[in-house]
């Protein structure tokens, strides 16, 4: 018994040992609150600019639907982009590979049902823009290219096509036309946007691919363009709105970001959840289709 005391004693005494003390359950608690308060407080909140004529508070209120009964093409199936012109006239892009146009009472005016792989043609049209002209641009997801049409459906040209280098895509998806018409086409799987004149020269590339920082774009989806060439765009998979100036340098974000840096999806009261699409209307409001969060935020 004394041998085994002193075997005791020497363990204890060793040199570069310590005993473990025992974390009480109460302690253990307060440890998890502290380090969720430290990450409620180093989290930056989503907050998006308002103009002063902008009303936060305005909701929305269903004045109607256009289901597209009377096309003669059939009814709209799974439409995906749609644009209004300047003399007020809506263009939609559906699955039934086919642009339709619409007078802004919803009656139907056109439509260009062209299933195929060539000129003015199309396999998956997914965005659709509308140029201060009336000159009209369709994305095809599938084809990786964008085509240029008149206002009644004539074929005037194509560019982009499938590839990693500049003015090239993989799954254009949005578009936007600037007062310029400059055309913006969104490059989902590289992460970037792509602007060309209005008769498909390429410019220049805007963002990069990335999480973190401004520029940095993660499959983006929708872009809006102002009359001067600035951008606001719907940066889905990081979460947020990301805004940038006429030369195509980033200004600001929107959403949620975890330590001021990781964009996070976010419940309607924080944040976003993969918006996709974002326009701006006269008064400045900036509306966002928030898809995770089944809404439209304004």
């Amino acid at each position: 018994d004394n041998r085994k005391m002193k075997i005791e004693k020497t363990v204890r005494a060793a040199p570069g040992r310590t005993s473990i003390p025992r974390i009480s359950l109460g302690a253990f608690v307060l440890f998890a609150i502290g380090i969720a308060g430290a990450l409620f407080v180093w989290a930056t909140p989503w907050k998006i600019p308002h103009t002063a004529t902008a009303d936060a508070s305005r909701g929305y209120e269903p004045a109607g639907y256009w289901d597209g009964a009377d096309v003669p093409g059939g009814k709209f199936d799974r439409p995906m982009g749609v644009a209004v012109a300047p003399d007020g006239d809506v263009y939609v892009v559906d699955a039934r590979q086919r642009v339709v146009r619409l007078d802004a009472s919803g009656r139907f005016k056109a439509e260009w049902v062209r299933d195929g792989k060539g000129s003015g043609e199309f396999s998956n049209p997914v965005g659709v823009a509308v140029a201060p002209d009336g000159s009209v641009f369709v994305s095809d997801y599938d084809l990786d290219r964008v085509q240029k049409f008149t206002a009644d459906g004539k074929f005037l040209l194509q560019f982009g096509g499938a590839g990693a280098g500049p003015g090239q895509f993989d799954a254009p998806a949005g578009l936007a036309v600037d007062g310029t018409r400059a055309v913006y086409v969104v490059d989902f799987y590289h992460h970037r946007i792509h602007k060309f004149s209005g008769e498909g020269v390429f410019q220049t590339v805007i963002g990069h691919p990335g999480r973190l920082g401004d520029g940095a774009l993660h499959y983006p989806t929708g872009v809006h363009a102002a009359a001067d060439g600035r951008l606001v765009v719907a940066d889905a998979y990081n979460n947020q709105l990301q805004w940038f100036d006429a030369n195509g340098h980033p200004t600001r974000r929107a959403g949620y970001h975890l330590f001021w840096l990781w964009p996070r999806p976010a419940s309607p009261a924080a944040g976003f959840d993969v918006p996709t699409g974002v326009s701006v209307g006269p008064d400045g409001a900036i509306h966002v289709a928030d898809s995770g969060n089944h809404r439209v935020v304004l």
